[in-house]
């Protein structure tokens, strides 16, 4: 590993040698902060930092007093075949550029890792879908660096969401965060921090299945002076609110820590790039705060910081501008005491990583947890889709492999857009049978067909809302292009909720209440979303290239879709806010449509790979495996929706999906970077 100091950086001190995989490297500790790496990196902290920085405002620091060590650390998936990505080190967190071709001053432009994730379960990072396996890191999650007894990154690894297993709670809004945790991950109770203001719990994450209480939920919404190019403002100090921290991965515990050596009891609660600590003693205005995870982290990572007796060093290469101290701070989080004045002049560190011997996981990064109880998606599965084989446009179901194929609607024109509703018991479809296009809904045996729209618009694309109730859909009511409309499930109540120039289409309404949706309002087709009253509108959730056809699956944190950017269109995946998208499938042919199945493991889609004249039925694992043809069949297959319904006469399994539950800020989109 090579150590440098940026251009214009002073250095003082001693020389420490640091061991790393066996081999001895020297390490420079700068008496003064570097350079920042990049100006994006310097405008994301001076929004809230600086402002601190130069005694404006008194609070808490959102990334640190000073940028440290910044690298091109490897990252097999960067755009243009680089391998590597720029990033930057500050106290709490490491700031990070993904594309460097995209728009500099998107929101999402400048992003901040899943440390929290990362030094939890121990699997480090370096690819959309591939990690190194290092260790836990018992490293004191809050306090003093020495603290013995205090909880580690590892003691929280049985109650936190990381790709070694999920651990939902249940929705405790109103109730209070009184759980305890010890350095042994033991968890425990204490009622009388009901006691404590601002632990009742004020949000419940459906994405991550875990509870927010009101101390951190009002933090992470807070507003209050920011810099904006060159001007203070009062605004967001977190916008969205959950950029800085992403999702919780944990609900709240309490513990004891030694803060500056004094045993001290602290709320912690892990997310997956920050956390976040609430110590009722101090002083108003610095109760909550972000923990000190880049310094952690970047010991773990390059120094083998927390790492248990007995594990073998793990060689990690970086070209690296400046160095982080050769010890963290002492005293947790707000301890460090620098300040950064003037404008440091941009650099960006040169050189590249060595390739790192790892290899895909093949599975997703961020684990997409199984819905429970476990059911077997080929035989409890049934996949409701349109076909034209007996003719024109009709609606059939066949289980998961494509046997047992049963048509369900028998209409002399077209009917197309099946769905099947929360509780698999109905279909939602759309049908000309009457003239123009208008949405039905029927048994999921094909009886029971009942007309819901009646307009002289096209009505099309349905899809429920998570409890039933209603059903959200396309319409070119009212002269207008495009829009998305929702209704109650028996057609009444229709409100337009999208009213934007341009096309809206293709919504899919997940169980985490968002809509996720295609249009071309600014100029090219790419994804949003919205929620169902129309507020908390987001996006592009997408950028380069066209992109269409989004479904959420049924635990409403990640989203299928279709992207032409290498070429032609082929089957993606992504988490809820736009990150890590990742490509599945890679044919010469034109893959569409696609649809989770209930366990959120495999996907079913549409393809005309094997022949350019007809569209098929496909399935494929979530990372792109064992890709297979399910319907051979003159004639289009398309629009494939995997649900539960045992198509052999069995009962289909209850408690499969959980519906989200609807909460949050109005006007603030849920989903994660």
């Amino acid at each position: 590993m090579n150590f440098k100091l940026s251009r214009g950086a002073k250095t003082g001190g001693t020389l420490a040698t640091i061991m790393l995989a066996g081999v001895t490297v020297i390490s420079t500790m700068p008496a003064f902060a570097v350079d920042f790496a990049h100006s994006a990196f310097k405008r994301t902290w001076d929004r809230t930092d600086s402002l601190v920085a130069s005694g404006q405002v008194s609070r808490t620091w959102f990334w640190g007093p000073e940028p440290h060590a910044a690298a091109q650390e490897q990252y097999l998936d960067a755009p243009g075949g680089t391998q590597t990505r720029l990033v930057q080190y500050f106290d709490k967190s490491r700031m990070e550029i993904n594309d460097p071709n995209a728009d500099p001053n998107a929101v999402f432009f400048v992003t901040n890792g899943l440390l929290t994730i990362e030094l939890i379960s121990g699997q480090m990072q370096i690819g959309n879908n591939a990690f190194v396996d290092r260790y836990s890191a018992q490293i004191a999650i809050s306090g003093d660096t020495d603290d013995v007894n205090a909880p580690t990154y590892s003691s929280f690894l049985a109650v936190s969401n990381t790709r070694k297993g999920d651990h939902p709670q249940p929705n405790r809004v109103v109730q209070f965060a009184t759980n305890t945790i010890n350095k042994a991950g033991q968890v425990g109770d204490d009622p009388s921090k009901a006691n404590v203001q601002g632990t009742k719990i004020a949000y419940f994450e459906p994405g991550t299945r875990h509870n927010i209480p009101e101390k951190f939920w009002g933090f992470l919404n807070a507003s209050g002076p920011v810099s904006e190019t060159g001007q203070i403002v009062n605004k967001r100090l977190i916008d969205p609110w959950f950029y800085a921290s992403g999702l919780p991965i944990s609900d709240a515990y309490w513990t004891r820590v030694n803060i500056k050596g004094i045993q001290t009891e602290v709320m912690i609660q892990a997310f997956e790039r920050r956390v976040l600590t609430f110590v009722p003693t101090n002083t108003a205005g610095f109760e909550v705060e972000m923990g000190n995870i880049g310094l952690h982290y970047y010991d773990w990572r390059y120094k083998d910081a927390g790492k248990p007796t007995g594990t073998p060093s793990i060689a990690v290469t970086a070209t690296l501008t400046g160095t982080l101290p050769t010890t963290t701070p002492p005293g947790g989080v707000g301890s460090a005491t620098a300040t950064v004045t003037g404008t440091p002049p941009t650099s960006t560190p040169t050189g590249t990583l060595p390739t790192a011997t790892a290899s895909p996981t093949g599975t997703l990064p961020t684990a997409t947890p199984s819905a429970t109880p476990t059911i077997n998606i080929i035989t409890q599965g049934s996949i409701v889709f349109v076909s034209e084989r007996s003719g024109n446009k009709e609606i059939w179901k066949m289980r998961g492999d494509g046997t047992s194929a049963t048509q369900l609607t028998n209409s002399p024109t077209d009917d197309d857009w099946p769905v099947y509703s929360p509780d698999n018991s109905k279909i939602a479809f759309v049908s000309k049978r009457d003239g123009n296009e208008e949405i039905y809904v029927m048994n999921n045996d094909g009886s029971g067909v009942t007309r819901l729209t009646n307009d002289p618009a096209s009505d099309t694309q349905p899809t429920w809302s998570p409890d039933g109730s209603r059903i959200a859909f396309v319409s070119t009511r009212g002269g207008i292009t495009e829009d998305l409309f929702v209704m109650g499930s028996n057609g009444t109540g229709v409100t337009n909720i999208t009213q934007i120039a341009g096309k809206d289409t293709e919504p899919s309404w997940g169980t985490n209440n968002r809509i996720v949706f295609t249009s071309n309002r600014s100029g090219s087709v790419q994804i949003y979303t919205v929620n169902p009253d129309g507020s908390g509108f987001f996006g592009p959730l997408t950028s380069a290239g066209l992109n269409s056809a989004p479904k959420w699956n049924t635990l409403g944190n990640r989203i299928a879709f279709v992207s032409d950017r290498d070429g032609n269109p082929e089957i993606y995946t992504m988490r809820q806010g736009g990150e890590e998208q990742f490509r599945v499938t890679n044919n010469a042919g034109n893959d569409f449509s696609p649809s989770y199945a209930p366990n959120n493991n495999k996907i079913v889609f549409t393809s005309n790979r094997l022949d350019a004249a007809n569209y098929e039925l496909y399935t494929t694992n979530v990372d792109g495996t064992n890709q297979e043809r399910i319907t051979i069949q003159a004639g289009l297959d398309d629009h494939g929706y995997w649900g539960v319904q045992s198509i052999a006469g069995s009962p289909p399994p209850t408690g499969t999906v959980t519906p989200g539950v609807p909460g949050g800020t109005p006007g603030v989109p849920r989903p994660a970077p």
